[in-house]
């Protein structure tokens, strides 16, 4: 008969019931070694988590997979779990949002990196830990009212095997700290100086978008409006029972106060080593001009009205609006999607608020007060923003 044994973590109860599975325990231990996992008496009920040990694997069942789910590794089945339990925090923690970024302490505030598709978020985590810095997890952040991040305790996770390129010294150190891996992931085992423990806070400092990018030869860092730190926090959060207009209403505080970058890089240790030297003077950075595209600009052209079309358009009385820098951010109904409008989306919005106008009308009026812009450059963007709004808003 297999051995049956609960577990208990700070801040959410017993939650976790191994059968037979103890060789998962060291693995769950190395990969959140910031989260005392304690041994308690065996549950009456059946904890919301369960591992089985099976003959080539592990079967998990959990809240987020009600029909269970087979996995082939150790490191695998821990991956899993720390979801599951990551989820079962914040679930008892209703204040704090769930982010979905990595994050590092410089000058005892946090930096965090929003997830972007494949851009690296994990590997420059590890990157700063590296370099000396205190990271506070790389793939999730509990984020208080007052603006504050908390860790989780959790370690790196490295995407396995690392490419040939990887910085020597970086090499070194994953090397040097490597913990439990299979053929595809692989954590990092990290003391106290370089990892939070689980509950340590931080105030935040600064949001960075990062894009990885294999042509630039040294990392760049570059100012972006508020309004793509904001953008970026209601697209990369785990707050899946919250709607977007309580979200806005509670990251928009944050963002405020907050600058936002863009760093540009190719190689994750020569990046971490790069922000930690240069934030301090580029927080002093008078802001960018960039502006962010408008949505219109990604739709396919066949989306576009006729430029010749006459009707007239006129903007519905939206329910909430939120200005941030240049931009605005309108929900048209209560629980309803937000749509991000920059500065010449927001100038439509705003003339459509006052008076009907066709696409005629708005070419002529725009192109007069973005001069030098043409004309016809303005109808063909006016024909893709109108559908686009008459899309998005109906």
């Amino acid at each position: 008969m297999n051995s049956v044994t609960d577990y208990s973590l700070p801040g959410i109860g017993p939650c976790i019931r191994l059968v037979g599975a103890q060789p998962l325990l060291p693995v769950l231990q190395a990969a959140m070694p910031g989260w005392a996992l304690t041994e308690c008496p065996r549950q009456s009920v059946e904890p919301d988590i369960c591992v089985w040990q099976q003959e080539e694997g592990y079967w998990q069942q959990a809240n987020a997979l009600p029909r269970g789910m087979w996995l082939e590794t150790a490191v695998g089945a821990a991956c899993s779990v720390i979801a599951d339990v990551a989820g079962a925090f914040l679930r008892k923690q209703p204040n704090y949002i769930g982010l979905h970024c990595g994050s590092a302490e410089i000058n005892g505030q946090l930096v965090i990196f929003p997830e972007s598709h494949r851009a690296g978020k994990s590997t420059l985590t590890s990157a700063f830990a590296a370099t000396g810095y205190r990271v506070f997890g790389d793939d999730v952040l509990a984020l208080t009212p007052e603006g504050e991040g908390v860790s989780l305790g959790i370690a790196p996770r490295l995407r396995l095997p690392l490419p040939d390129s990887i910085n020597a010294g970086f090499q070194d150190f994953v090397s040097a700290h490597q913990g439990p891996s299979d053929h595809r992931y692989g954590y990092l085992v990290l003391d106290e100086r370089l990892l939070a423990h689980h509950g340590v806070k931080r105030p935040i400092g600064a949001i960075i978008l990062i894009d990885r990018d294999n042509s630039v030869t040294t990392p760049k860092l570059s100012s972006l409006q508020h309004g793509e730190g904001l953008w970026q926090l209601l697209k990369q959060n785990f707050a899946d029972t919250l709607s977007e207009q309580v979200l806005i209403t509670k990251f928009l505080p944050l963002v405020k106060r907050i600058p936002c970058f863009l760093l540009r890089y190719s190689d994750a240790y020569q990046a971490a080593e790069f922000v930690g030297r240069e934030l301090k003077r580029a927080l002093h950075d008078q802001p960018s001009t960039y502006t962010p595209p408008s949505q219109a600009a990604s739709m396919p052209e066949a989306a576009a009205l006729e430029r010749s079309d006459q009707r007239c358009w006129r903007a519905c009385k939206a329910a909430h609006e939120y200005s941030l820098g240049d931009e605005l951010f309108v929900i048209v109904e209560d629980g309803g999607a937000i749509h991000r409008m920059n500065v010449t989306s927001r100038a439509v919005w705003l003339l459509l608020q006052n008076e009907a106008m066709d696409i005629d009308e708005l070419s002529k009026t725009l192109a007069e007060f973005f001069m030098p812009v043409s004309r016809e450059q303005v109808s063909k963007d006016m024909s893709l923003l109108l559908a686009w709004i008459s899309h998005s808003t109906s």
